[in-house]
């Protein structure tokens, strides 16, 4: 759970990438797995759109609570 926050925080992802790429079985082979690659970009790509939508969900609901707010004190008597 570490490492994917840490993927997904984008802070000091690279060397663990080049890590997981360069393992194998008997040791550490330059390139011997493509698949983490993949499994980084999508992780990457599916998380980043993860947290915009998040974010922009969140401040679309703030603003319709706030623009509420603001109709019901203007149009009070």
């Amino acid at each position: 759970m570490l490492f994917l926050f840490i993927l997904s925080s984008f802070e000091g992802w690279p060397a663990y990438v080049y890590n997981f790429i360069d393992a194998s079985d008997i040791g550490p082979i330059h390139a011997s797995s493509s698949y983490f690659a993949v499994f980084f970009a999508v992780f990457i790509f599916v998380g980043s759109f993860f947290s915009i939508n998040l974010f922009s969900a969140i401040m679309a609901f703030n603003f319709d609570i706030a623009s509420k707010k603001a109709k019901n004190e203007f149009l009070t008597d």
